[in-house]
């Protein structure tokens, strides 16, 4: 399924830029490509219902399309499936395949030996074929592996790889770094409240007063430009402890954290949210949310903080 050499290591720019769109690319799989009844449970039925959407989608002879938005929301959910199936991670190879330079590819558990699975050649088998069964069968044939595994090693379970903002987020002591600018935070929140001349009673942690926040952000920082060239001060930083707070409260969001000195990721050397626990659970940066709230502004958009809150899942 893969004909170029696989690279693994997490300092490789494509593979950290995959893993990072991965959630969302499920989301718009999800919201985008697919009919509102089908449920993406990472099982083997939903697969099914993934390569039928492709199909009406795309041409028989759609091999051209394998660069395509969709083509690569698919192969985020395809994947994802797989290393549910047979453990391991994503790599990256480095042939070109349609449109691309290069492709993700998922490295099944190291105990089972087998070769990586191109999610894109997958993709393309399937477009050619149009049996509507290529995806399960991949699944099926990893799911067969694992087992043959088991007869011999009773004890032994495939082990996937953690990819943020899809699976459950681990229990990690809290950073340093996190708790003191938690911290910070509350002991600030009584000058911030006085910062934005409104009465304490307006910020109750509602999704309501988020709406109120963006107008606030939006007279402070009309624009992406203005953000940008903004302080960090006292405002945005209460600001965006604020959002996340909403998310913490209302949707069971958790603080979270990656020192950048440690981890290569967009999500590094900022707190941001995740909902521990929950599959596909919501990612998001609250000084990011900021951010698009001001950049829609200025495409006269509004709502945007409530709207983003609505993108966690229910436990």
């Amino acid at each position: 399924m893969t004909r170029g050499e696989t690279v693994r290591t997490g300092g490789v720019p494509d593979l950290i830029v995959w893993i990072d769109h991965v959630p969302d690319a499920i989301d718009r799989l999800r919201e985008e490509h697919l009919p509102d009844d089908v449920r993406l449970d990472f099982g083997l039925e939903s697969l099914a219902h993934v390569e039928a959407a492709l199909l009406r989608h795309y041409a028989a002879e759609g091999s051209e399309e394998l660069g395509s938005g969709f083509v690569n929301d698919a192969m985020a959910y395809l994947g994802e499936v797989l290393l549910t199936v047979a453990g391991g991670g994503w790599g990256w190879d480095t042939e070109p395949a349609g449109d691309m330079e290069g492709h993700p590819v998922v490295v099944p558990d190291a105990a089972l030996g087998l070769p990586p699975v191109a999610p894109v050649l997958l993709i393309g088998e399937a477009l050619s074929s149009r049996t509507g069964h290529e995806f399960a069968a991949a699944a099926r044939r990893l799911g067969e592996a694992v087992d043959g595994l088991r007869k011999d090693r009773q004890d032994w379970e495939p082990v996937k790889e953690h990819t943020p903002g899809v699976d459950p987020e681990p229990e990690v002591p809290e950073h340093p770094w996190l708790a003191g600018w938690l911290a910070e935070r509350e002991r600030a929140f009584s000058a911030w409240v006085q910062e934005t001349g409104l009465p304490e009673e307006t910020w109750d942690y509602s999704a309501s007063s988020l709406d109120v926040l963006e107008r606030l952000a939006k007279e402070r920082v009309p624009s992406a430009q203005r953000f940008e060239a903004a302080e960090p001060g006292l405002f945005l930083q209460g600001a965006a402890w604020y959002v996340g707070e909403v998310a913490r409260r209302v949707r069971e969001a958790a603080w979270a954290y990656m020192d950048p000195e440690e981890h290569d990721s967009t999500w590094a050397g900022q707190p941001y949210m995740t909902q521990p626990g929950v599959r596909d659970g919501n990612i998001a940066a609250p000084m990011a949310e900021l951010y698009a709230a001001a950049v829609m502004a200025e495409e006269g958009e509004s709502g945007v903080l409530r709207e983003r809150l609505s993108w966690y899942k229910e436990s």
